[in-house]
């Protein structure tokens, strides 16, 4: 039914496609068309004018509108450095395809507002606190898994460098984020009029949704795995240190 709607799509304007199914409109931006540019014209008329063969446009809105969420019960299962990676591999994406989409937006948005000034404030701190992040707790998180598996050598003298490190004071921290508040309040006060606006909210909250479950991954799973295995290697390095 999916795939005999999205060949359907071609006789429908860029407008009516995106006003179905706003998913649509990144997937046309990552095709090279903005939505807010040609909304009345079909999109068989830009892919025949742009090149774009109809099985990729199909293929890509197929792709946008399957994105596959792991749950938690599947990443429960996760040793702690493949969780480490999936939590990597959502910062990419944060930074390299759904930030600057909702970024796009905002710029080419035509209203004024709080918005236009707040967002990159919000993108450029929040990236800033990822390679924090990547930078400190992953980088000891991944140490921790080398000793774990015994690829480390010296382990207490790699333990020693992270002296001023603490792992319960980064949890308790995150515990008490809530980077995108201010944002999220902003976005609830306005009132959708045109479609531009819709898509940009339908972006504002799909972010959000995924800012709150990276963070529900993180606080419930992450976290508690890396303090426990923390405090059994923690313990490993003292007896040893006490036997020398």
């Amino acid at each position: 039914m999916k795939r005999l709607f999205l060949c359907m799509v071609f006789e429908k304007t860029i407008g009516q496609v995106v006003d179905e199914n706003y998913v649509y409109a990144r997937a046309l931006h990552y095709l090279g068309i903005d939505f807010f540019d040609t909304p009345n014209q079909k999109l068989k008329e830009i892919c025949e004018e742009r090149g774009l063969d109809r099985r990729s446009v199909i293929k890509t809105f197929y792709s946008f509108d399957s994105c596959h969420r792991f749950s938690f019960k599947e990443l429960e299962k996760y040793p702690l450095e493949l969780l480490t990676e999936y939590l990597k591999h959502a910062h990419h994406l944060f930074i390299k395809d759904k930030l600057p989409y909702i970024v796009h937006l905002v710029r080419k948005w035509n209203k004024d507002g709080e918005l236009k000034s707040l967002l990159p404030e919000f993108v450029e701190d929040f990236i800033k606190h990822i390679y924090e992040e990547e930078d400190s707790t992953f980088k000891y998180i991944e140490l921790l898994c080398d000793i774990k598996n015994g690829c480390a050598k010296a382990p207490s003298n790699l333990f020693i460098n992270f002296r001023n490190y603490s792992l319960q004071e980064e949890f308790e921290e995150h515990l008490d984020e809530d980077e995108f508040g201010a944002i999220r309040s902003l976005a609830s006060s306005l009132e959708p009029i045109d479609l531009h606006d819709r898509v940009l909210l339908h972006e504002i909250k799909a972010f959000d949704r995924e800012m709150i479950y990276h963070a529900e991954i993180e606080n419930n799973i992450f976290f508690p795995k890396a303090i426990e295995l923390e405090t059994t290697i923690g313990k490993k390095i003292k007896s040893l240190s006490t036997l020398n």
